[in-house]
């Protein structure tokens, strides 16, 4: 029997479970393939939808689902703590000290917040974390005007366009409640402008400046002061804040890094077309756990997810063939409360985004609205 282990359950290791489990159903049924996933929790959440809580667009319930009612019926699910991945010697252990062998590996360990690395960072508002995105909706409903910091620590960080969507959003709500006189919105970026792509960061940042949103960039972060309420950066940058939002530094798993398989920060090397852990021709990478310079996005999962399922069948039933990735991401970018934009590049060809709609928005909400249904299940 083949042995399929895929290493974390979030969008990116489920999504990739389902197209496995949907291209390889013969072999699952005849006993021929076997394919586990191996998860911390039970609990998925779509956290793109963690953006849309602090301002009233969804529910917390509207975005958490049973990872087991996720997944196709013949995968087997592991609810435990992933302690080591052995890639030399083909194996995942958890932290109870069991080894699930594997003649293919799924590296979906995804991409982690490090609240810490930043010294006051936790005083910052962030829905990139569930609770933290509650709270914000909290603080925001008895919000009456001031200066309002949006900060992103650090590069690379997951939804890249998610900070644009936070600030837009953010000016949507106060016009709506009377606030925005009374309120000034600033936007720091580590690098210039406010997005890292120039042909999207042209675009945004005249929509920004319409709106009247002031941007101060390049701006590093290295300190938030909670009982001063300001944020301080290496550029020598110190602002004061009523409120501060922000994306805290990420990094890879902790797993990687005790397994010695990731870079510095923790993210795996991988092959740009093939997905596959550089070296390593049984073991692929997904998702946010990649190094490759692309969107760390839940698209950016599910196209590549058609690559990874693709090749291990390809490997599994002997086929002389390799499918290759072309580093395509699809986002929408909410610019306001009932409009949006998107961007569709891949390697070659970069984003422009079009002109704001309120079709563009509705499709972002519907495409949250089908994740359930469609992308997590890999119905397409």
């Amino acid at each position: 029997m083949k042995r399929i282990v895929i290493a974390g359950g979030g969008i990116a290791g489920t999504i990739v479970a389902n197209r496995l489990a949907r291209q390889l159903s013969p072999e699952l049924e005849k006993g021929e393939v076997e394919i586990i996933v191996i998860n911390a929790s039970d609990r998925h959440i779509y956290q793109p939808g963690q953006l849309l809580i602090p301002f009233g667009v969804t529910d917390t319930g509207e975005i958490i689902r049973n990872e087991k009612e996720l997944l196709d019926s013949k995968i087997k699910l592991v609810i435990k703590e992933i302690s080591k991945i052995d890639v030399q010697n083909h194996s995942v252990i958890t932290a109870d000290g069991t080894a699930y062998n594997y003649d293919e590996l799924v590296i979906a360990t995804g991409s982690h917040l490090q609240w810490d690395e930043v010294p006051g960072y936790r005083a910052v508002y962030s829905p990139w974390d569930l609770e933290s995105a509650q709270k914000l909706r909290e603080v925001l409903q008895s919000f009456t005007g001031g200066t309002v910091v949006i900060n992103v620590a650090k590069l690379p960080h997951k939804c890249p366009v998610a900070p644009m969507e936070m600030t837009l959003m953010l000016d949507d709500y106060l016009r709506r409640r009377g606030l925005r006189e009374k309120t000034e919105i600033i936007y720091t970026y580590p690098v210039p402008g406010v997005f890292g792509i120039k042909t999207t960061n042209d675009v945004m940042i005249k929509i920004f400046e319409e709106r009247g949103i002031k941007v101060v960039s390049p701006f590093n972060v290295t300190r938030v002061n909670p009982e001063e309420k300001t944020i301080e950066s290496q550029e020598g940058e110190k602002l004061k804040f009523d409120l501060a939002l922000g994306v805290p530094p990420h990094k890879g798993a902790k797993v990687i890094e005790d397994s010695g398989i990731g870079d510095r920060r923790n993210w795996v090397p991988t092959d740009k077309f093939t997905l596959k852990m550089k070296d390593h021709s049984d073991v692929y990478v997904i998702g946010d756990t990649t190094d490759l310079p692309i969107s760390k996005a839940g698209s950016t999962a599910d196209f590549e997810s058609y690559v990874v399922a693709g090749n291990i069948v390809n490997d599994i039933r002997g086929n002389n063939s390799t499918k290759l990735f072309d580093g395509s991401v699809f986002c929408y970018i909410a610019t306001g409360l009932d409009s949006g934009t998107y961007i569709r590049f891949n390697y070659n060809y970069p984003p422009i985004p079009p002109p704001p709609s309120y079709v563009h928005w509705w499709g972002k909400l519907l495409y949250n609205k089908l994740y359930w249904t469609v992308t997590a299940k890999a119905i397409v």
